[in-house]
């Protein structure tokens, strides 16, 4: 079997990417939702970097005359997929983010009764404002 030159480069560069997650991983920086995809992606192109016949022969069934091509194309649809579970998560954030702001403007309403006596409604802090300033 000949190793060629894209396989080398593939590998090492999906060796490092792996040393790197991995590192992230040891120092918490990824959360623990976060890591397992970006696992996947960092050793994706190992894989099929090192067990290229069945990509070849998908490669020829295709009509692919470059079969480092079609190892591009899945590392870009890999990436989309990636791309598209981050956007989810950071949606769900997003929509957890707004309900905890809306839940806490109801709490202050209801542990701030002297604000809102004579049937007014209390006027939102601004950044420059302390509920001692009003």
């Amino acid at each position: 079997m000949e190793i060629r030159l894209f396989q080398t480069v593939a590998a090492l560069s999906s060796i490092a990417l792996t040393v790197i997650v991995v590192e992230l991983i040891r120092r918490r920086r990824l959360k623990d939702e976060l890591w397992l995809p970006w696992l996947i992606v960092a050793i994706a192109p190992l894989v099929t970097s090192l067990w290229i016949s069945p990509w070849a022969a998908l490669a020829r069934w295709l009509g692919i005359q470059y079969e480092p091509a079609l190892l591009l194309g899945f590392a870009i649809l890999l990436c989309f997929a990636l791309l598209l579970y981050l956007t989810v998560v950071v949606s769900g954030l997003m929509r957890q983010n707004l309900r905890l702001a809306q839940e806490l403007g109801i709490l202050r309403l209801r542990l701030d009764p002297a604000e809102t006596s004579g049937g007014e409604y209390a006027t939102p802090l601004t950044s420059d404002q302390s509920p001692e300033s009003r």
